[in-house]
């Protein structure tokens, strides 16, 4: 659109044309051949909707409920919305739905009708995002497996990249469905043919892990560097510390840690990750100082592995002054923001009485509760024990099978899967299953403890 276009566009707007108000909102919003504005989108848009664009109500109330170019407003979202539905809007059943989900809408929290507004969306105009939009509410609020997955395969069916990421993922770890990494990487390849930058990363990571393909570092850089330049964040990151380690590229840890730092500002889980590598990981010179700024940094902004971190730190005097209170102090803030490491490192310590008093019964509740969320050493320790019996700790191989479940179930670690996958074969404390053992050795293997042997023992059984 040339300059003069855009001007003739301008003078219908302010002459009251909705049409072209709405035309020009569209523009600013896109910074197509207008810089992009989302305040001067939101008047063109308000300007609009006042006088009965249905497509303008709909875009207006998208612009309180996610700020944009105005403050957010979840009840003035659902008022807009409602409008544009009444004017027989075919497009705003989802978004309306999930003002209706969303918990900090209390006022106006509506699951049922969510669910309603879905299910008319879906059968008056097939709206593939209000099929996926029911099954994540089937998954999340109703626990419904099943008829999450049936609404999974229907939205992704129709097109909606998301629902295509959720039956490869499915299909991966065998949630619901019969784990099967054709079936994964055909979902996630067609997410990724629809133009969804998570499907993209997660293909990237079936390259870079070797999960139904065979293991290609560059194919993955390339896929992620795509997704990164549809916006996908994580796919950002991973290209940074790619560029530290050399995965599927040249080694540049200069850039690398200026990418790093430049992403760290507004992230503290990169400002943590960094950290950690600038104080005592591999692949950027060592920099404690300018480590402890940035993990200080990750802790200020309120992120718990940070602070459990300096805590670790403190505990045992390494690079800081030891100090065990502080670290105590610590792991008690990054606990109360529901870091399972804080939890399992205050767990140990109440087990052995190390500066505060023991108490073993408490100590396994605090190890247990970090284990369910995901703490790997917890989980292993309390396995061990479960399996032999222990001072304190009854022999149960059932609950020891359990717990490393529980914990995998919250954050893949390799040395749990192999541990698990072990029980699996031998049948202790659990039913005795070869494939699933193969299964669990596999990803054992994908998050780094080798299984070769293993695997290769167990197909000589299977056989």
């Amino acid at each position: 659109m040339t300059h003069i276009d855009v001007e003739i566009l301008r003078t219908r707007a302010r002459d009251g044309d909705p049409e072209a108000q709405f035309d020009l909102a569209l523009r600013y919003s896109e910074g197509t051949g207008v810089p992009e504005s989302p305040a001067t989108a939101f008047r063109w848009l308000s300007k609009a909707a006042e006088v009965g664009h249905v497509e303008a109500m709909g875009a207006l109330g998208r612009c309180y409920h996610g700020g944009l170019g105005c403050p957010e407003d979840l009840g003035l979202a659902i008022e807009w919305y409602e409008k544009a539905l009444g004017r027989g809007a075919d497009d705003v059943h989802a978004d309306l739905a999930q003002v209706l989900c969303d918990e900090r809408a209390e006022a106006h929290r509506d699951i049922e009708r969510a669910v309603r507004l879905l299910r008319e969306g879906w059968d008056r105009h097939e709206d593939a995002a209000c099929a996926g939009i029911l099954s994540e509410l089937y998954e999340d609020e109703f626990r419904d497996e099943a008829e999450s997955l049936k609404w999974a395969r229907i939205a992704a069916e129709a097109g909606d990249g998301a629902a295509m990421v959720t039956l490869g993922y499915r299909h991966r770890f065998g949630e619901g469905v019969e784990r099967d990494l054709k079936k994964m990487l055909y979902w996630y390849r067609r997410g990724a043919e629809h133009g969804d930058a998570t499907a993209i990363a997660n293909l990237a990571i079936c390259y870079q892990n070797g999960e139904g393909v065979k293991v290609d570092s560059e194919r993955a850089y390339a896929l992620r560097e795509e997704a990164a330049e549809m916006g996908h964040a994580g796919s950002r990151v991973w290209l940074a510390f790619a560029l530290v380690d050399g995965t599927g590229c040249e080694p540049d840890p200069v850039r690398a840690r200026g990418l790093l730092e430049e992403l760290a500002e507004d992230d503290p889980e990169v400002a943590h990750d960094l950290a950690d590598r600038l104080i005592d990981g591999p692949g950027l010179d060592q920099d404690v100082e300018a480590g402890l700024t940035w993990m200080q940094s990750a802790a200020d902004r309120g992120y718990a592995p940070a602070l459990t971190y300096l805590g670790v730190l403190a505990w045992y005097g390494k690079f800081v002054e030891l100090d065990r209170a502080h670290a105590l102090s610590l792991y008690q803030r990054a606990m109360e923001l529901g870091d399972p490491y804080a939890v399992a490192n205050v767990g140990f310590a109440t087990l052995g009485g190390d500066e505060v008093p023991r108490d073993a019964q408490r100590g396994v509740e605090l190890l247990v509760a970090a284990a369910e969320k995901g703490n790997a050493h917890a989980a292993l320790w309390l396995a061990e024990r479960w399996l032999e019996g222990a001072q304190d700790i009854p022999r149960d191989p059932a609950r020891a099978v359990q717990i490393l479940e529980t914990c995998v179930a919250h954050e893949e670690d390799g040395d749990v899967l192999f541990h698990l996958a072990e029980l699996v074969r031998d049948g202790r404390g659990v039913e005795r299953n070869l494939e699933r053992a193969m299964d669990l050795f596999q990803l054992a293997e994908i998050n780094g403890r080798d299984s070769r042997v293993e695997r290769g023992l167990l197909r000589r059984e299977l056989r």
